[in-house]
């Protein structure tokens, strides 16, 4: 069942993905005809321009994705059917992650192909401070920043689609509802990390490796990191998850 929702929700939303992927191919391919007519530089900084739309267009598909439920009143459906909320969140928050994922990997070869294109990859690669830099430790960190990245726009997406729902609740002032609830979202989730170092400061800790240059020569620092507030930020979006199942639910009723 939940496979079955997911690709109803991923093909529900494809028109949108292919439009974005073909505009930002397009525009890469504009930038390639620039090489030899701009500076490498000024290629460089307008590709990763639009990059910048990239969280907008998580809390726009995200909240989208529900949106469209109210409008065409499938939501109503779904759950009189023996379907359970938490596929139906999951399955959203599922293409939302995919989307990213296709966006960061889109992005990187496109930006690949513009460094290698324009002679910056191979001004990097004869750099002494590029060769002194361990290939599995930076594979390892390449890794590592993905991970992050996505991950910290998933949780984007997951609030804006909480905020979203919660709104749903109230018959008036839905959008005035649902910023001030993404305002106290973000606040809850400071609190809790702050929370977390304080309550959860027995936890074991996160160590990271960070390299760093001297003359060429690599050098790696142990970056001590508290996992206690890390912890308790995701102990609250677990309970924020759980709420979400449960006012899905709710909201369909009003």
């Amino acid at each position: 069942m939940w496979w079955q929702q997911y690709k109803k929700e991923l093909m529900g939303h494809r028109a949108e993905g292919l439009l974005i992927a073909g505009a930002l191919i397009v525009w890469t391919f504009l930038l390639l005809s620039r090489v030899n007519r701009w500076s490498p530089e000024a290629i460089a900084v307008l590709y990763w321009l639009p990059m910048g739309f990239l969280p907008l267009w998580v809390l726009w598909s995200s909240v989208q994705l529900y949106r469209q439920e109210w409008r065409e009143n499938t939501s109503y459906l779904m759950l009189s059917l023996p379907v359970r909320a938490w596929v139906i969140t999951s399955a959203k928050l599922a293409v939302v992650a995919t989307g990213v994922i296709a966006w960061m990997l889109l992005i990187g070869a496109g930006a690949w192909l513009v460094a290698a294109r324009t002679g910056i990859l191979a001004e990097l690669a004869a750099s002494p401070d590029f060769a002194g830099i361990p290939r599995e430790w930076a594979f390892k960190m390449s890794l590592l920043a993905f991970g992050v990245i996505l991950t910290a726009f998933v949780i984007i997406g997951f609030l804006a689609q909480f905020a979203y729902v919660f709104s749903r609740l109230f018959p008036r002032f839905r959008g005035l509802v649902m910023a001030w609830t993404w305002i106290l979202l973000f606040w809850l989730i400071g609190r809790a990390g702050d929370l977390g170092g304080l309550l959860l400061a027995g936890l074991p800790d996160f160590y990271v490796r960070w390299l760093h240059l001297i003359s060429g020569i690599p050098e790696f620092l142990v970056l001590r990191i508290e996992s206690g507030p890390f912890v308790a930020v995701a102990l609250l979006l677990v309970g924020l998850y759980a709420l979400l199942n449960a006012m899905l639910e709710r909201a369909v009723e009003v």
